[in-house]
C-alpha cells in the first residue's frame, strides 16, 4: 500500500448534483486526498457518490476515503475509511479489511494517539482552531501545540483538522503535522469551481512551503 499523502485533505461539504464538480476543482487545485463526509446521506447515496468520485481521485493521484462507514468504503472500493471514537474500533476494522485499505483515526490527546497509531495509517488531530460551523460537536480549540505533542509520540502521518485554512495551515505543519484537513477553506462560500480551485491551490502552496521550510516533502 502506498503511503498516505494528506498534505491537503479535503472533506466534502454537502451532497448535491454539483459535488463531483466541486471535488474535481479541489483536485485540480492540488488536493491530495478526499474524504466523503456526508452525515445525513443514506448508505445508497454514499455508495453512489463515492463511486462517482473514484475516477476523479484516481486520475489526480489522490486517495479517496469514506468517513465512518466501513461498509460503504468496501462496497464502493474506496482507498480507505476514517473511523471516529464512536465507530467500529480500528483494530476490528483492520481485521476485516486486511493490510491494503487505509485506516484513519481521530485523536484528541497524546494517549489516544499512541493507542490508535498501533493500527491506523494516519491520524486526524483536532480541533486545532474553531471548527464551527462545519462540525457542531467539535471539541474546544487545542491550538497547534497538540500537534507538536502528538507528532513527537507517533511515527505515522498526522493531519491537523478543525478551523484550519489560509494563514494558519503553515503553523500546523511547523508543529509537525504532515498535512491539513479542510472543508470551508476548500469549498468556499460561492461554491464556484474556479474559486474552489484557486482556494485549494493557495492552501497547497502554503502547506508545501511550510513542509519545505521544515525539510519535508513540499515542492
Amino acid at each position: 500500500m502506498s503511503a498516505f499523502d494528506g498534505r491537503v485533505y479535503v472533506l466534502t461539504d454537502r451532497l448535491d448534483d454539483g459535488l463531483p464538480n466541486r471535488v474535481g476543482a479541489a483536485l485540480r487545485g492540488g488536493a491530495t486526498a478526499v474524504q466523503v463526509r456526508l452525515k445525513e446521506a443514506t448508505a445508497r447515496q454514499l455508495i453512489h457518490i463515492t463511486t462517482a468520485l473514484k475516477p476523479l481521485c484516481a486520475q489526480a493521484g489522490a486517495k479517496l476515503i469514506v468517513n465512518d462507514r466501513l461498509d460503504v468504503a468496501l462496497a464502493a472500493g474506496a482507498d480507505g475509511v476514517h473511523l471516529g471514537p464512536h465507530d467500529i474500533p480500528l483494530e476490528d476494522a483492520r481485521g476485516l479489511v486486511g493490510p491494503d485499505m487505509l485506516l484513519g483515526g481521530s485523536a484528541g490527546s497524546v494517549e489516544a494517539a499512541k493507542t490508535l497509531a498501533q493500527v491506523a495509517d494516519y491520524l486526524g488531530v483536532g480541533a486545532i482552531y474553531d471548527a464551527r460551523p462545519s462540525k457542531a460537536d467539535a471539541s474546544a480549540p487545542r491550538g497547534p501545540q497538540i500537534l507538536r505533542q502528538i507528532c513527537a509520540q507517533v511515527s505515522i502521518p498526522v493531519v491537523g483538522i478543525g478551523g484550519v485554512g489560509h494563514g494558519n495551515a503553515g503553523a500546523c505543519i511547523e508543529a509537525g503535522a504532515s498535512g491539513v484537513a479542510v472543508i470551508r477553506a476548500a469549498f468556499v462560500a460561492s461554491g464556484k469551481p474556479a474559486e474552489i480551485e484557486r482556494s485549494v491551490a493557495a492552501l497547497r502552496r502554503e502547506v508545501d512551503q511550510a513542509l519545505k521550510a521544515r525539510g519535508g516533502q513540499g515542492a
